[in-house]
């Protein structure tokens, strides 16, 4: 159902975990969908996406045959060589690369066990909602309404300077040139699974999909909720009714998954002292 050559992969077993606000949770079940949010949204990291494309130089002069034809700038059919046309695809589909955070949408997860840093940024400091699930049931779950060749996933690498990272530089200049399509959206998806080391906190796996440059700010996208989510985890600063809260919405919305409070914040067991003989 996906494309599996693309990022680095982890085990189907490997735990995942997303952090959201109460509103967030409802709206997923609402709607049995995930959020896939625009790469350009993320005014945070405007290295989402980021690569480097070296088009091929388009010849001043042509020699040999001219057995192709495209439309000049009048709109009139024009004979042009092979090595030319060749040129201008190059320079197509570098346009798409460079516009690829216009094109690409994420939904992210944690590969880490349960971490008090996730709360305090993405879980409303501790007070809202996690889910736990695992990259086989992610795989299983998801509905996906592209083709195969337009979605991925697999765990984010990390670099100190993405900017010299050979994963994210593309040379058109010599060789095959991806033309616009399905060559094109494979390689824009693998930009989505490279990020900058100062992000490497987040030890990020997400799903990516390609789509077509809309002003969207993101899409959402079926899944079995069901099998997508192990459990449920209320923050671990919330209040006793949050719990009861937490537990009517999924009741509603018929989730049936476990809800749990996070223990991470509960004090340590006393030690017992040794017994009076």
């Amino acid at each position: 159902m996906v494309n599996s050559d693309v990022p680095a992969t982890v085990s189907a077993e490997t735990a995942i975990w997303r952090y959201m606000d109460l509103p967030r949770f409802v709206s997923m079940l609402a709607s049995k969908t995930l959020w896939f949010a625009k790469a350009a949204q993320f005014h945070d990291d405007p290295y989402e996406g980021f690569c480097r494309v070296t088009a091929r130089a388009v010849p001043l002069d042509e020699y040999g045959p001219k057995w192709l034809t495209h439309e000049n700038t009048q709109g009139n059919p024009v004979p042009i060589s092979l090595e030319r046309m060749v040129a201008e695809v190059s320079h197509m589909s570098a346009e798409y690369f460079e516009d690829a955070r216009e094109h690409l949408y994420v939904n992210s997860w944690c590969l880490a066990d349960e971490s008090m840093a996730m709360w305090q940024i993405y879980g409303s400091s501790g007070h809202g909602i996690a889910l736990r699930s695992s990259v086989g049931q992610y795989r299983r779950a998801a509905r996906l309404p592209v083709e195969t060749s337009q979605f991925a996933y697999g765990k984010v690498q990390y670099h100190a300077d993405i900017t010299e990272t050979p994963d994210v530089q593309l040379d058109f200049s010599q060789g095959p040139v991806p033309a616009p399509g399905s060559g094109v959206w494979e390689k824009i998806l693998k930009l989505a699974f490279h990020k900058r080391r100062c992000f490497e906190y987040e030890k990020e796996w997400r799903g990516a999909l390609y789509q077509d440059s809309r002003p969207e700010p993101g899409c959402n996208i079926d899944f079995d909720l069901d099998e997508l989510i192990s459990a449920v985890y209320i923050g671990p600063r919330v209040d006793g009714f949050f719990f009861d809260v937490v537990s009517s919405v999924m009741e509603k919305f018929q989730l049936k998954e476990p809800l749990e409070k996070s223990a991470l914040l509960q004090p340590p067991p006393r030690k017992m002292g040794a017994a009076a003989e």
